[in-house]
């Protein structure tokens, strides 16, 4: 991949989606009359009915996808936060050698997810989470940035299904190779 199309890709892309996760965030805490950082100073818990599927709540979350490592640890937030950065810097070099589009829109989604969440965790030591389906049974409260991350996660698994195949296809219509 060039250097233009891994900048777009790598560059461009996840900072527009971030900029959309930080927004959506900040709208979030907007629309509860409360600042940006209010995840900082306290853990509220505010629910605003949408519809009867969905609800606009906010909610605090100092552990990881799922509700998993709740508790508040500046040691977990720290760790949690390089750990982020880390897998960006990973996720990058895996971009970088992606032939195949959907593997890299993919990893697009997953790196602006990491990123849109590592900030609410440097900045305010906690995620702002606001997408609730618990009107339906589905239990936890997420953000757009895990959107992407389980967008890209699902996309990832798709390209490899349809890169092993094509593989496969490849050897054997050239058995010889």
């Amino acid at each position: 991949m060039g250097w233009r199309r891994f900048s777009l890709l790598g560059g461009a892309i996840p900072a527009v989606l971030v900029a959309l996760d930080q927004l959506s965030k900040w709208a979030t805490t907007r629309f509860f009359d409360l600042p940006m950082s209010a995840c900082a100073k306290a853990d509220p818990r505010l629910t605003h009915e949408v519809s009867p599927i969905a609800d606009l709540s906010l909610l605090c979350n100092r552990g990881i996808s799922w509700g998993l490592l709740q508790g508040d640890s500046s040691i977990k937030r720290w760790a949690l936060t390089i750990f982020a950065f880390l897998m960006t810097l990973a996720l990058l070099y895996v971009l970088r050698n992606t032939k195949d589009r959907i593997g890299q829109i993919s990893l697009c989604l997953v790196i602006a997810g990491a990123v849109g969440n590592a900030i609410d965790r440097l900045l305010f030591g906690a995620v702002t989470d606001m997408i609730d389906f618990s009107d339906i049974g589905f239990r936890f409260v997420f953000n757009v940035a895990d959107s992407y991350i389980t967008v890209g996660v699902i996309g990832l698994f798709i390209s490899s299904f349809l890169n092993d195949r094509r593989e496969k296809a490849e050897k054997l219509a050239n058995p010889e190779e």
